[in-house]
């Protein structure tokens, strides 16, 4: 798979160097009005000595107070010079669906500068994984935005809502990891939607309107849908392909190799990888030491969801949350499924198994039960699935 491989907070942050360099389309440093980040206290995330971005002096009249510099930056990382730290923070305007990343280039929106990374995290929650991960972007002082899948999010509400609590950003990545260019018009707007719905339910406050493709694939149409969303579109400029090796050296060698070629970017990682979780300490310490610096992205609106979705997830939410009542069991559940058929505008039949070959015996053949309708958000389903979650 490769790079095509898939690879809520808003601080209210001024943001010198952009306002310097001027602004760019989508991408503006001014205090946002409209998001509504997580009622819960996130912890603090400082740059370090020079680094800290001038902060906006109605920041802290304008916004929630969970969200302004007195939570942003945490007295652990005060002048912490040792540290990685947050560079500064972009906030996006999604309205007019802007495009990031080399997927995009022809009207990719730029905001980074040499020497600057984003870090993002796809295709969780999976909390063995993702608790580490954060544990190492938080001993770093640094801040990520991670594309969730909503049936993961269903599944584990609790580690996806510790990830926002952390002050982390978090994004949509579809309902079950479908790729969207293969699907017709109306199964891909439940896979979006759905998607989107489950994040924000499990969630329990606005989501950012931010959007990956699962492997990084698009149709015109689909990305089309996305735009008219008003979310924005984020594709990778480095890719870690973590998914393809258990080791967290191999993690390491591969970020940075493409980070000394690209020299700044997007990078991809997958907090359902156990290579990530290993990694991640030391190529935080690795960047720090090669002077790489973090931004941080968030948005300047939450997303819209859609009422027949939000249904749809509230009922899936209930069913895990009584589920894991009843059963221990339930409450490992790395997925949780809704059943029902794909729509009908897009071909999802599985196509039929070949044959056996005739028994030997001459044994009466018994006749065979109807197929069951196809349940195309059933787990099992997926194939993107059988790599992470085969040694679980």
């Amino acid at each position: 798979m490769g790079a095509s491989r898939c690879t809520g907070l808003a601080f209210g942050i001024a943001l010198s160097a952009i306002m310097a360099a001027g602004h760019f389309d989508g991408v503006r440093a001014e205090t946002p009005d409209a998001y509504t980040p997580p009622a819960t206290k996130a912890p603090a995330t400082r740059a370090h000595g020079e680094q800290t971005p001038p902060v906006n002096p109605g920041a802290q009249t304008e916004l929630n107070a969970t969200v302004t510099p007195g939570s942003l930056f945490s007295p652990d990382c005060v002048n912490r010079t040792d540290l990685l730290g947050v560079s500064r923070v972009v906030e996006i305007d999604t309205t007019s669906g802007p495009r990031f990343g080399d997927q995009y280039s022809k009207d990719e929106v730029k905001f980074l500068q040499p020497g600057e990374v984003v870090l993002t995290f796809d295709d969780g929650p999976m909390r063995r994984y993702t608790l580490p991960i954060l544990d190492a972007l938080d001993e770093q002082c640094v801040r990520a935005t991670f594309f969730s899948v909503g049936r993961m999010a269903i599944s584990d509400p609790a580690t996806l809502q510790e990830t926002a609590r952390r002050g982390h950003t978090i994004g949509i990545h579809t309902w079950s990891h479908k790729k969207l260019s293969a699907l017709g018009a109306d199964a891909m707007k439940r896979e979006v939607e759905l998607g989107a719905s489950a994040v924000a339910g499990a969630l329990g406050t606005p989501i950012a309107p931010f959007f990956r493709f699962p492997y990084l694939g698009h149709s015109k149409s689909s990305l089309a849908y996305i735009q008219s969303r008003g979310m924005g579109i984020f594709g990778i400029h480095v890719d870690s392909a973590d998914f393809r090796t258990k080791s967290p050296g191999v993690v390491l060698r591969n970020v940075m190799s493409q980070l000394d070629r690209e020299k700044k970017g997007i990078i991809l990682f997958h907090d359902i990888q156990p290579s990530t979780a290993g990694a991640l300490a030391s190529l935080l310490a690795e960047l720090k030491t090669r002077g790489y610096k973090v931004v941080h992205m968030v948005p300047k609106h939450g997303a819209t969801t859609l009422p027949e979705y939000d249904a749809i997830a509230e009922k899936a939410l209930r069913a895990k949350s009584a589920a894991a009542a009843n059963s221990p069991i339930a409450k490992r559940s790395v997925t949780w499924p809704v059943s029902g058929e794909e729509p009908a505008a897009a071909d999802q039949t599985k196509p039929a198994a070949k044959a056996a070959p005739p028994a030997k015996s001459a044994a009466p053949k018994t006749a065979t039960r109807p197929a069951k309708p196809y349940d195309w958000a059933n787990p099992s389903n997926d194939p993107w699935q059988l790599n992470p979650f085969g040694s679980q």
